[in-house]
């Protein structure tokens, strides 16, 4: 008997998690209701906001038109006592340039300039040492004290007042300047500012030395008791203050200290100062402070008093100035919400009398797993009658469509699997790298991406000999299916023929003569293939009607084979084909493509195209084969990406990097170097490169390339004998650069030390027994170069 073993049980199948959508939402009432809110709320929400922004813009232009009167009237009370004080100042020095009285008349323009100008704290001409001889230091001043004036002499040495800034600077420029706000210290002994004006002596000559300045104190108290009597907002805070230097004054406007203590509030003057100084830098007058500064929101308006260059700071809080802003959006609110309930009710009203026929017939509906549901009787004439009739004829003729499509499905599925599995014979038939022996230095990338299923493009590669490979590229003229059997068949023809070495044209004629025999479908292909030899980097190369392949070289330069193209194969029955006879250097890549490539298009019919292609090889990639590929792949799908693709794909790429050679480019100059084998056969091998790579750069002299061998050749025959005393240790190269006009032959090597050019020339007119040993072949460099 057989055993019986018990199946496991299979865990139970978890349904999916679906998302649960709100009763009221799954009605045609709750719908409208939503969808209307939806509409209407962003509209309303928009247009309060616009509204609060608008009337927010013109309080804050309102409150800054403010503080612009505040400045001006603040400004003009200080204008009206500093221009009759300068005025007057300067009318006393231009009075003693013009008269030059004695010294002893000094103190009674000083009580003038008090007498005149009840503001002048205090008052002093103080004289310029050296400018007349013997003029010794003089410096009378006088202020007020009390109801009367006291007398102070500025000229003690301790004092030293040509040292100080009220008085050199107006020295020096010799121009009236006011000072900055200090602390007069053995004078006034008060903080005070001082109006400066220098006078001068008037000579025959023209000159005009310095005899001394004039100047007019101003008690600070006064500018601060102008700043408290200014009227300030119901919440603005502001202060006045002196240009920033190394010592400044800062006075509050109104009743700024007890508006700070009342309202428990804290502003650092210092950072508010910060802000305006910034502000002014910058040409601004009104701005938000930032959240550092003030503890709330808050605006700073700053201006400059141009009587002395002070600066006017007004704090205003941000909600005072939008007040009415915040009322005026309260009242529209509370309209808004009024009138979405009434608009809600009458939705509500209105979409009840629409659903309840709908809702009926939801129900009949929704009862039935199948199409065998019953619908509601009667005749309506109405959009529910017609919906009604509508659903029934649906449902009649779903019944017939299911059932023919699932006859559909089975049929297409049946298909499917067979295209698959036609895929999976027609990609086996690509060559793959681990499946095909090639020659070391031989790099090969290929990739191919048909437009359906199964495509009509093909690429091929596989090893001729020791030192061949045979590379193909073709592309069938219709896509698909047919397309894909005639590839095959051309594959297989390739792979016969091309295993036996024929030289390409051949091959291309020979395979025509086949595939065009019994052509009935009259399909044919664009075919392009060549043979390339890796130790000699000789490659020959036919076409049928295909893409002329590009050759990267080293230095990143793209240009096309020049290809003398057939006619396709398949259409015409006898057909010679001519042969291309090329090298390519070590490092260069061959790029063969189809027209999937450069007809790759966008929705508007924007092409790859040929050009931007060569602009890809030459910038994108290092010359790997692979990178090539990807490289050309990726920049295609994102052309033609979001547009459908329309013709296969495919991309073969080749390069030789033999052992021993080396290849890089420096500025204008491409350098190939060649370590061979010290022995002939190495000597020969390095010819032969050193040939190839002259070829593919277009020498095309032959006795050039000639010359260039011949010196190759006496060079390292000569350096090989030397160097193969160290044995192992044994080294020499052979460096090719190509530069725009010249060859440049250099042999390097760890052979004993010898200079060929101290030689002497052989002497060739002598018989040969009279000549030296050794010396031709350096002749013959010599002869054959330019310069050695």
């Amino acid at each position: 008997m057989e055993n019986l073993v018990e199946a496991p049980a299979l865990p139970a199948r978890k349904e999916p998690r679906r998302l649960r959508i709100p009763a009221v939402f799954q009605t045609v009432r709750g719908r409208m209701v939503f969808w209307v809110l939806a509409v209407t709320v962003p509209i309303y929400a928009a247009a309060l906001f616009m509204s609060y922004e608008a009337s927010a813009r013109r309080l804050e232009a309102a409150a800054k038109r403010d503080s612009d009167e505040l400045a001006a009237r603040l400004a003009a009370g200080i204008d009206s006592v500093i221009r009759s004080i300068e005025g007057g100042v300067r009318t006393v020095a231009g009075q003693l340039e013009e008269v030059d009285p004695p010294r002893e008349q000094y103190l009674a323009r000083i009580r003038g300039i008090l007498a005149a100008w009840p503001d002048v704290y205090g008052s002093t001409i103080a004289v310029e040492v050296g400018a007349e001889p013997g003029t010794q230091p003089f410096a009378p001043y006088l202020f007020r004290q009390g109801s009367g004036t006291a007398y102070s002499d500025l000229a003690l040495e301790s004092y030293n007042y040509r040292q100080l800034p009220w008085y050199r600077r107006a020295a020096d420029s010799g121009r009236p300047v006011w000072s900055e706000p200090y602390f007069d210290a053995g004078g006034g002994e008060i903080w005070m500012v001082t109006y400066s004006v220098p006078f001068f002596r008037r000579l025959a000559d023209g000159e005009r030395p310095l005899v001394g300045v004039v100047t007019a104190d101003l008690d600070l108290k006064w500018v601060e008791q102008a700043a408290a009597q200014v009227t300030l907002g119901p919440n603005s805070v502001g202060w006045l203050a002196s240009p920033p230097g190394e010592r400044s004054f800062v006075t509050p406007i109104g009743d700024t200290p007890q508006r700070i203590r009342r309202q428990e509030t804290y502003l650092d003057v210092d950072k508010v100062r910060e802000v305006g100084e910034r502000m002014l830098a910058n040409g601004l007058t009104f701005e938000l402070m930032p959240p550092t500064v003030a503890p709330q929101p808050a605006y700073l308006a700053v201006h400059d008093i141009d009587t002395l260059g002070w600066r006017l700071m007004l704090a205003v809080p941000r909600s005072e100035v939008l007040a009415q802003a915040r009322e005026l959006l309260n009242r529209q609110l509370l309209l808004g919400a009024a009138g979405f309930v009434l608009l809600i009710t009458a939705i509500s009203l209105v979409a009840a009398g629409i659903s309840r026929p709908l809702h009926a017939l939801a129900e009949s509906v929704g009862r039935a797993d199948d199409l065998d549901f019953r619908l509601p009787e009667g005749a309506r004439r109405d959009e529910i009658g017609v919906l009604t009739e509508a659903l029934r004829r649906m449902r009649d003729a779903l019944q017939r469509h299911i059932q023919l499509r699932a006859e559909s499905l089975a049929a297409q599925t049946s298909l499917e699997r067979e295209l698959q599995i036609a895929r999976s014979i027609q990609q086996s038939m690509l060559p793959r790298h681990d499946s095909v022996t090639l020659p070391v230095s031989a790099r090969i990338g290929a990739t191919l991406l048909p437009a359906k299923q199964v495509g009509g493009d093909l690429y091929d590669y596989f090893a001729v000999g020791e030192d061949a490979l045979f590379f193909v590229i073709g592309d069938v003229s219709d896509k698909g299916v047919p397309a894909a059997l005639f590839m095959a068949r051309l594959s297989a023809l390739i792979r016969v023929m091309g295993a036996k070495g024929e030289l390409p044209n051949k091959l291309l004629s020979q395979i025509n003569a086949r595939l065009a025999e019994g052509n009935d479908a009259c399909m044919f292909v664009t075919v392009g293939c060549g043979l390339l030899h890796f130790k000699t980097g000789r490659m020959r190369y036919a076409s049928a009607g295909h893409e002329p392949p590009l050759l990267r070289a080293v230095d990143g330069t793209v240009h096309p084979l020049v290809t003398h193209n057939g006619p396709a194969i398949g259409i015409e029955g006898d057909v010679e084909y001519e042969l291309l006879e090329s090298f390519i250097a070590p490092g260069d890549a061959l790029v063969l493509y189809t027209d999937g490539v450069t007809e790759a298009s966008t929705e508007d019919g924007t092409l790859f195209g040929n050009d931007r292609l060569g602009i890809l090889l030459g910038q994108g990639s290092d010359g790997d084969p692979d990178v090539i590929v990807k490289q050309i792949v990726d920049a295609v799908a994102t052309h033609a990406s979001g547009f459908h693709v329309t013709d296969d794909l495919t991309v073969l790429a080749i390069s030789i990097h033999p052992r021993g050679v080396k290849s890089w480019t420096e500025g204008d100059s491409t350098h190939w170097l060649i370590e061979p084998e010290i022995s002939a056969a190495g000597i020969q091998q390095a010819q032969r490169w050193l040939h190839a790579i002259l070829a593919a750069r277009g020498v095309v002299t032959p006795s050039r390339i000639g010359d260039a061998e011949l010196i190759a050749e006496e060079l390292l025959t000569n350096v090989a004998r030397a160097v193969q005393v160290r044995a192992r240790e044994a080294y020499y190269s052979l460096e090719c650069a190509l530069r725009p006009r010249e060859i440049v032959l250099t042999v390097r090597d760890n052979g004993p030390p010898f200079d060929p050019l101290a030689r002497s020339s052989p002497k060739l007119d002598v018989d040969i027994a009279e000549r030296g040993i050794g010396g031709l072949g350096i002749a013959i460099v010599r002869e054959l170069a330019d310069s050695c």
